[in-house]
Parts: structure tokens; sequence; C-alpha cells
């Protein structure tokens, strides 16, 4: 049947074109290079109409197969002792991101009132080759959409309580252009959560080819997560919204996307917990500032121990002392130096410890120890100091203790033996003085009303202006365009081609948007000849849209069409003097 339809579709191409050059037998074939390939590996995939006008061609469903180049069109044209011949070919560079039997489609090509249509192609697509860069949760995502995907990774996939695992949200993009709208963070339950400060967020340098496919790529977001409970714990999806290829003409096609949902087993710590284990896990080490062995009863004793390492630092408790009844001590004084980068929590923290020995005598505390887990061996290892003993002398009568570098909010009185006595100037007042009727006293009468009004006055001011949204906005338009110019400086001295077109392109954008209140889809030459009408007659409108036009171009164009100091500076004055025609 479907041998006898084609024949009577070419049947109507001869009797329609009835020319030298169709006379000749019409033919829409399409072909491969090769039927087997493996994931990430390339196929040409080639459409061939001979011997006809170039009619109207549909392209093929792909079958999963991801198009990685193309299409390119070529045309041949031959004449042969007065047999004419031409042909016209269209040819994609095709892959698979992963293994399994995809069907290319049949295409159609319609000529006249007929129509050819090419036979389904079958690929078979084996396993990735080794080196392909992708992971489970790559190939997962990539699958969703091929072009622009995020992924949730972990360090590791099991991890003991308190021990330290990194999460990392990667972006993966195929786009020229993107534009962040907004995101919807992930959720996060049984995890103490750390954020790894990363500044802002920027691709990096080169392309990751991930089965096949080139991809520019930037970490979004880091954290450190150490789990709380043992079991199975869940970082959700992130959801991303961005702007696909936005430009000076069109705010973009808008593209949402979702990250997998990442798992950890998390592993309760073996039984057979030491006494003085506190919750530490990671790796440690204890030091101890030695204090004074001889010391007078009801005399301050500084003691501080240091916990250092990689570790889960913020979570550690302080450690217990087992003091003598004949001495005092209070909560210590917790000292942080603490860092969170992409390799986990690390640093230091310090217990500074008050102590206060009552009665003379001769104490042996002993040494301190501290037990912490270590995940790397599975066991519990244990920290001890050198032990402590203190010579306590005989103090002065009815003393009470000399602490020394203490604030004295941070010492609680006990009973009635330790106060702190005022000393110095005590400002009293001469007998017979008195405050009322003084001038004093009349400026703290009225004084504060009088602030009140003021006070009162300036907020409904400001409450005023903060509710002029749209005043704000053309009021800060200025503030907001210098600080992109200063960018746009940045990547100027640094030599960034790329960064210094965006950037420039952003801040002659958002200006205008800013300052006339609409959106940066709505600035065009228009709506810029309409509100500068007025400034330089007219000239500076033209200028300004000479200038955005030359950013937008520059961002695909190899080569620019002024120096690019040239055009910056051109901005920044033509900017400034819009700003001032405005203001006046």
């Amino acid at each position: 049947m479907e041998t006898i339809e084609r024949i009577l579709n070419l049947a109507v191409v001869f009797t329609i074109a009835g020319s030298p050059l169709l006379a000749q037998e019409v033919s829409f074939q399409a072909n491969v290079d090769r039927n087997e390939i493996s994931a990430g590996e390339p196929v040409k995939f080639t459409l061939e109409l001979a011997n006809a006008s170039t009619g109207k061609l549909t392209t093929p469903d792909w079958g999963g197969l991801v198009v990685v180049q193309g299409p390119f069109t070529s045309n041949s044209f031959s004449n042969m002792n007065g047999r004419v011949s031409r042909s016209s070919t269209s040819t994609w560079v095709l892959t698979a991101t992963g293994p399994g039997d995809f069907t290319i489609g049949p295409s159609t090509a319609t000529i006249g009132g007929g129509s050819l249509r090419t036979e389904p192609i079958r690929i078979h697509v084996s396993k990735t080759a080794s080196g392909s860069g992708s992971s489970p949760q790559m190939d997962q995502a990539q699958k969703k959409d091929p072009n622009l995907f995020c992924t949730i990774t972990l360090s590791k996939d099991k991890a003991y309580v308190g021990e330290q695992v990194i999460t990392t949200y990667t972006l993966f993009s195929r786009y020229n252009s993107l534009q962040a709208d907004d995101y919807d963070l992930p959720k996060i339950s049984g995890f103490w959560a750390e954020e790894v400060d990363l500044g802002e967020a920027n691709w990096q340098p080169g392309q990751r080819k991930i089965n096949g496919l080139a991809y520019r790529v930037a970490v979004l977001k880091k954290q450190v997560l150490i789990p709380l409970r043992s079991g199975q714990l869940r970082v959700e999806p992130m959801t991303l919204n961005y702007r696909v290829n936005p430009n000076f003409f069109s705010s973009g096609t808008p593209v949402r996307i979702q990250s997998n949902a990442s798992s950890l087993t998390v592993l309760d710590l073996p039984g057979g917990k030491p006494a003085d284990f506190m919750g530490a896990v990671g790796d440690l080490r204890m030091e101890m500032d030695t204090p004074p062995t001889s010391v007078n009863a009801n005399e301050a004793i500084d003691l501080s121990i240091r916990f250092s390492g990689r570790a889960n630092l913020k979570l550690i408790d302080a450690p217990k002392l087992g003091l003598p009844g004949d001495f005092e001590s209070y909560d210590p004084k917790i000292d942080d130096k603490i860092t969170v980068n992409g390799t986990g929590m690390s640093g230091s923290r310090t217990f500074q410890y008050l102590l206060i020995p009552r009665h003379e005598g001769s104490y042996d505390v002993g040494a301190l120890t501290f037990s912490y887990f270590d995940p790397t061996s599975g066991t519990y290892k244990q920290l001890r100091s050198a032990p402590l003993h203190f010579d306590v002398k005989p103090g002065a009568p009815n003393a009470g203790a000399t602490v020394g570098n203490v604030v004295k909010s941070d010492v609680t009185p006990l009973a009635n033996d330790i106060r702190y006595i005022r000393t110095g100037d005590l400002h009293l007042r001469r007998t017979g003085s008195f405050l009322f009727g003084s001038w004093p006293y009349i400026l703290g009468i009225t004084a504060p009303p009088a602030l009140l009004l003021l006070l009162l006055a300036w907020y409904r001011k400001r409450e005023k202006r903060l509710g002029d949204a749209t005043g704000l906005r053309r009021r800060g338009a200025d503030k907001v365009a210098k600080q992109r110019l200063v960018l746009a400086k940045a990547a100027l001295d640094a030599g960034d081609r790329a960064a210094f077109n965006d950037t420039l392109g952003k801040a002659l954008e958002g200006y205008a948007a800013d300052k006339f209140n609409l959106g940066v889809a709505e600035v065009n030459p228009g709506m810029l000849r309409e509100k500068l009408a007025g400034v330089d007659g007219g000239k500076a409108a033209e200028q300004y849209i000479a200038l955005m036009e030359a950013a937008e171009m520059a961002r695909f164009s190899p080569a620019d069409s002024k120096p690019r100091q040239q055009t910056y500076e051109e901005a920044a004055s033509l900017i400034a003097r819009i700003e001032q025609h405005l203001r006046a």
C-alpha cells in the first residue's frame, strides 16, 4: 500500500513540474553514517531531496536522541549532456546520553500537491564509553532536559551521626545566554546545615563534556550537612526558574527546572560510648593552657581548653572537669575560630573556665579526658591532658575572690562573699542644692516631648517616601546604574569582553527601566525616543539606542564595533547627562 502511495505522489510531482529538470527521477531519502554507537558518541543524520525544487520539509521526531549540531544545508547542481540534476541536503549531528534502542521517525517533503516520506531509522546505543564524565544524578537529570539541568550531589552516600557531608548544587547549561529569575531552596530535615560562602556564582572556565554533550558548569551552592539522627535522610529537590537567551528586544524564553533529590544513609554511633563522650565526631586535638599550680584561697584561676581539627566543632559541648567540692566554677565562655568551606568545618573551639578555690589545701584534680568518634576508623578515641594539681594557700581574712581578666557580669555572687565596690568620682551633690527649677531640670522636662515630635515628623515623612515604590525606584536608578558601570569597568580592566558587554547592556537597560518605572522587556527604541525626546533635542535617545544595540550585538559578534573603553566612557557620560537633565 505504501509503495502504491509513493508512485501516485511521484506521478503528481511529474505532472505539476512538467520541466526537463523534474523529468529526472525525484527521490527523498534519510540515512545515517552508522546504526550503532556508544552513549555520548556522535551519529550523522542526513536528509537528501533530489531532482525537485526545494519543498517543505518536516523535521523528524528524534526518538530520544539529542541534537548536538545542525541543521547544515547544502545544495548541488549538475548539467551533463543536457541532463540536469540537482539535490538539497540537510545534515544533523545527533547523540544519545544513555544506552538503548532509539528510532528516528520519518520526515516528509511536500512538493506541489504531492508528498514524499522517508523510512524510520533505528539506532542502537551501547553503554557509555569510559571517561564520559557522568554520574547517576547527571544521567537522570540530563534525560529530563539535555540542554539545562541541575544536580544535587553528596560527598558520600553513608555517614555516621555527627559526621560531615558536603552537598553541592551544580548547574549545567548548553545555552549561550541564561538569566536567573528565582529559585526554591530544598527542604532539609534531620541535619545541622552550614552554608559555604562561594561569593557570586560564576561559570567555571572551559566546558565539561557529559555523555558527548558539552556544558557550561556553575556551582550554585554548597552546604556542610551534619546528620543529627540515624536512618535514611533526604535532601529534597531544588527548583529554579530561568530565562533563556534574553536580549534587548526580548525578555527570553522562561524555563523551569528541578534538580534530583539525594538520600543519605546515616548510621548510628557504635555502642559502648565512653562516659566522657560529648558528641564530637571527626579528627580532633586537645590543648590546655597550664594554669598556676600555687594559688591563694578565693583567688580566681583561668583554665582554657582548646579543641582543634576537622570535626563538628559547633556541636561540641563543654567537657566536665570533675573538680573537688572546695572549688567554685562557672559556665565557660566559648571562643570559636571555625571555618566552613568546600572541604567541611574546621578550626578550633575554646572553653574558658573560671575556677575559685575556697579553702586551703593540696588538691589533685587528675588528668582531663575527652573522647570523640573517629568515622575513618569507626572507633572512639580519647584525648588526655597532663594531671592537674593545685596547692591552695590561706587567703587574706574576709577576702573575696580576685578575678583577673573577667568581666564583672560573668561572676554571680555567692551568698554575700563576692561584691564589687564602686570607686572613683561618685558625683555627690552639695547639701542645699536642688534640681527642681534649675536649667538641667527645665531641659529634662522640655527636651523629650520636642524630640518625640521631631521623631514622629521624620517617621511620617520616611513612611511616605517608602510607600512611594515608583519614586524610590526612579530616585535609585542612577545609583543602580553606577554600580553596574563599576562592574563593567572591572570587566574592562580584566579584559573580559563577554562580561563587559553583558554588564554594560544590563546597566543601560536597567537604568531606563528604573527611571521610567518599566519592565526590562518594555525598554525599546520607541519608548526611549518618547521618554528622552527633550534631552538634547532627541540626540540623547538615538545615542542611547545605538549604545544598547552595540552592546547587544557584541554579545554574539566576535568583534566590537568600537573600542570598549570608548563605549564605556560614552555610556557613563550619557547616563550622567540624562540624569542631570531629568532632575533639573
